[in-house]
């Protein structure tokens, strides 16, 4: 039973996740909370206030592994419909609140009229009770408090006792096998102590019964008034109660009717800016969130995932065996959160390859790989060939240019992907120094990100403008997002696969996590160039796509690049057209190793 609960006030509602661990068992949980934020700020000023609250969901569910969910939205309880059409749950778990008292914008009388999926409203310590009470009258309502019933009784070694009332003036005698078929075969159920038929006026005989056990658990009706004044009376009266209501799952949020956004640009501005906050709060992580590698380790387990992490190179002898010896010491000895460790080399000249076959790890020269599809260049090529040398459900790409490496560069790509089932493709960010003259100062590094990367997806692809570092090398995504999208060659990789996941899988699917600080080598102008070419070529290539015409028929994709010489400046023309790898699972021999 997959449980989502919603922690509205974490000190609060810490009930509700041993609730959830009684029903789930070893299956899914996952724990939902909304900031709400005023109409009158941004969604995105919430930021710290989500980043907190994830770090208190986790340690609020510790030792378990459960995943956390922060939100933002002007109202919380429709935040919370659209995370039940996300995740589909099999039961919602909500903390009691006093009727007609503000519950996320919304009151226990609305959710139990109108709920987004099953839904269990819980008050006091339910997950302690050792006797449990269900009053049944029949239908669905029944057999989910029969059942919930039944297995918060495993879990603590109760027992349940099913209680059917019949009025005084029906008929005086009933047989057990009437509450059979009220409850269908859970009446069978080991836990079933007692099945008791009374006959009478209901509301003296359920309190009666209620002050022998521990938790009452009882459905509420359909009506105007889900829970009337005799079920707010018992509620009150018990030590602990829960109140069950019935009705299908939401649609998922895949066929869900997109919304057109205004045609006037400065309301569209304005909606799309809302938008891009609201997925900066909830899709902006920070490493640290994820150091619990026990943790990654049992969601991985649970989900049956397999990790790869491959490593382009190119000249990277100064810095490739630390790479590779911090990942395998510390995520695949010590705890095995990586699965497969292999390098993608582009031809290097120097002693790269060597100290990768050194430290016994698969190196591939990735002009070699794929002989039917021809050879390419740059990193980007190399990108895409490592999907078909690699095994893993999720494949993390990470540079080996990096002095100060550290294992966050993979478990924080990763984490995200193993918490979240909804996020598809994660991306790096940090602070960049720039190296000036053998110096480092603080700032000054992603010079094409802040000129020319952000900018062109700001005003073409907005839904990514909150994207911090864009061109980051530290990136990872589900392979069955990853095989069916197109790869750009060179530098064009990191914003085309950003703009085709965007495409394929909505914004919701793309996260971020801060890494803090990444030193690297800084490369020379006349390089940044030729970068800031290839990404505005891919920008107009997805622009013409999406009308439907060529952009780069009539475009110049040679690039004069001038150089300072003894008499002057040297003029020099170079091809820096970009090439489109098509998606790896239209190659016939990837299709047949992977079997799709």
């Amino acid at each position: 039973m997959k449980c989502l609960v919603v922690i509205a006030e974490p000190a609060r509602d810490r009930g509700l996740i041993d609730v959830a661990a009684a029903l789930a068992g070893t299956d899914d949980i996952v724990l939902a909370s909304v900031i709400e934020v005023p109409d009158g700020d941004t969604l995105a000023s919430a930021q710290p206030q989500a980043r907190a609250r994830r770090r208190e969901l986790l340690a609020l569910a510790a030792p378990l592994v459960i995943r956390p969910i922060v939100t933002v939205a002007r109202q919380g309880w429709a935040a919370v419909v659209a995370a039940v059409g996300d995740e589909r749950p099999d039961i919602l778990l909500v903390g009691w609140r006093r009727p007609g008292w503000d519950y996320l914008g919304s009151t226990m009388e609305e959710i139990l009229r109108d709920p987004p999926c099953d839904l269990a409203i819980v008050k006091g310590a339910a997950a302690r009770a050792r006797r449990i009470l269900v009053p049944v009258r029949g239908g669905r309502y029944a057999q989910l408090a029969a059942k919930l019933s039944v297995s918060l009784a495993r879990a603590r070694n109760g027992t349940v006792t099913l209680l059917h009332v019949v009025p005084g003036d029906g008929p005086t005698r009933r047989t057990d096998a009437t509450l059979y078929q009220l409850v269908g075969e859970t009446a069978f159920d080991d836990r079933v102590d007692e099945l008791l038929t009374r006959v009478g006026e209901a509301e003296a005989i359920i309190t009666g019964e209620v002050e022998r056990h521990d938790l009452i658990v009882f459905g509420a009706s359909g009506g105007a008034q889900p829970i009337g004044p005799v079920g707010l009376r018992i509620i009150a009266d018990a030590k602990a109660a829960i109140v069950v209501r019935t009705r299908t799952p939401v649609a998922s949020s895949v066929f869900r009717t997109a919304v057109a956004l205004p045609t006037d640009r400065v309301e569209r501005s304005a909606a799309i800016g809302e938008l891009v906050d609201k997925w900066f709060v909830e899709n902006t992580f920070t490493s640290a969130e994820f150091a619990n590698l026990a943790a990654l380790v049992a969601q991985k387990e649970k989900q049956g995932l397999r990790i790869s992490v491959a490593l382009p190179t190119l000249n990277e002898e100064e810095t490739v065996g630390k790479v590779i010896s911090v990942i395998r010491s510390r995520l695949m000895e010590r705890v095995h959160l990586v699965d497969e460790l292999v390098v993608i080399d582009s031809n290097s000249t120097d002693r790269t390859r060597e100290i990768v076959r050194g430290l016994g790890v698969p190196v591939y020269i990735h002009q070699e790989l794929l002989p039917e599809a021809g050879p390419g260049r740059g990193k980007g090529e190399a990108l895409w060939k490592s999907l078909s040398v690699t095994t893993g459900d999720i494949v993390a790409w990470v540079d080996t240019d990096v002095s100060n490496f550290h294992p966050k560069f993979v478990y924080g790509l990763l984490g995200p992907l193993l918490f979240r089932p909804d996020i598809a493709f994660t991306k790096a960010f940090y602070r960049r120094p720039l190296d000036v003259g053998g110096q480092l100062q603080a700032t000054g590094g992603g010079r094409v990100t802040e000129l020319a990367a952000r900018p062109i997806l700001n005003m073409f692809f907005p839904e990514l403008s909150g994207m911090i570092q864009p061109l980051s090398g530290e990136q990872a995504g589900r392979r069955s997002v990853l095989e069916r999208l197109p790869f750009f060659s060179g530098y064009a990789i990191e914003t085309g696969l950003l703009i085709d996941v965007l495409r394929d899988s909505g914004l919701k699917s793309i996260a971020q996590v801060d890494m803090k600080q990444r030193i690297h080598r800084n490369q020379s102008l006349l390089a940044l160039t030729k970068m800031s070419f290839e990404i505005l070529q891919v920008a107009m290539r997805r622009l013409g796509d999406a009308r439907g015409v060529n952009l780069l028929d009539d475009a110049n994709l040679t690039m004069k690049l001038i150089s300072p010489s003894a008499e002057g400046f040297h003029l020099e023309v170079q091809d820096v057209s970009i090439v489109e790898r098509p998606p790896m699972i239209t190659i016939p021999s990837y299709r047949d190793r992977s079997g799709r």
